[in-house]
């Protein structure tokens, strides 16, 4: 992102945005490194005993499905994996760094967006595992990437009400996709915050640039197939009715990102129908999410 001076004066309305916690950092620094035992990662998250009840109430819920009671940190990390633990104490902190408001406002639905990013997130590990055959994506990279794609927008949202709410409006006025609302009230966009956001994050690049391209697959100067596919959930997400707002208007699909991926058509609506019965089965983390 060209940073003019426009921006910066922006900028400095939100300077003091947090950074990512000590553990999650922790965390996604030591995940994939060959000497990580799960007793290192149980360790870590067990620091935080608010994360911890978290993370073992989401790892005995239905969407995993595992057939006994977890009951510590330790036995979570075996029985899911480090990616899995990865993934929930990732979006977990995110999360608990942008507190909704309990007044939803019309223009902006807290509760809607959390269900447009769980969704996101949940269309993204399908998808990831239908074209595994072919592409080497991991689905819980996916997932992270689809639940936090629009993370930008919650930036803007807490720390520039007024501006984001004008964008939204103008958006409806005038019929046109939010991202395209946000460049001309703003000028920038909701990606752009994602980038500034996660910069100093050390995100592996297969999360952090979903994030930043996925309105501009074309664009990103790397891992193309994870970006892609993010861009398409999105897109699905607006399909399926399961916009952050059902008001709004759904941003152009980049059809060549369908063909890069080599994703079918009976896919897409498979994934389409089964989506209500996978947003069921995560209930738990959308009301982990919304306290």
């Amino acid at each position: 992102m060209q940073v003019t001076e426009h921006l910066k004066d922006k900028f400095k309305q939100v300077a003091n945005l947090p950074t990512l916690p000590k553990v999650a950092s922790h965390l996604i620094r030591i995940i994939n490194d060959p000497l990580t035992s799960s007793s290192d990662v149980a360790f870590l998250i067990g620091q935080d005993l608010s994360l911890t009840a978290k993370v073992l109430r989401l790892a005995n819920s239905a969407y995993y499905g595992v057939p006994r009671t977890i009951t510590n940190i330790n036995t979570a990390v075996v029985i899911l994996g480090m990616k899995v633990i990865n993934t929930l104490v990732l979006s977990l902190t995110v999360f608990d760094m942008f507190p909704g408001n309990k007044k939803n406002s019309q223009l902006f639905d807290r509760q809607a967006f959390w269900l447009h990013s769980l969704s996101c997130g949940l269309i993204c590990k399908s998808i990831a595992k239908k074209v595994k055959r072919i592409l080497p994506i991991d689905p819980e990279e996916a997932f992270c990437a689809g639940l936090l794609h629009d993370i930008g927008k919650v930036v803007l949202e807490q720390y520039m009400h007024e501006d984001f709410h004008k964008a939204l409006q103008y958006s409806l006025e005038m019929k046109i996709p939010t991202i395209e609302a946000e460049k001309k009230i703003l000028g920038f966009s909701h990606t752009d915050v994602a980038e500034w956001l996660t910069d100093n994050w050390d995100l592996p690049l297969e999360i952090q640039h979903p994030l930043t391209f996925h309105h501009t697959v074309a664009n990103t100067p790397d891992c193309h197939d994870i970006v892609g596919l993010c861009h398409i959930s999105d897109w699905l997400c607006y399909e399926a009715g399961l916009g952050p707002g059902k008001q709004y208007m759904a941003p152009p699909l980049q059809k060549h990102a369908i063909e890069n991926l080599k994703i079918r058509d009976e896919d897409l609506e498979e994934i389409k129908l089964s989506l209500p019965e996978e947003i069921e089965k995560t209930s738990i983390f959308f009301e982990i999410v919304n306290g």
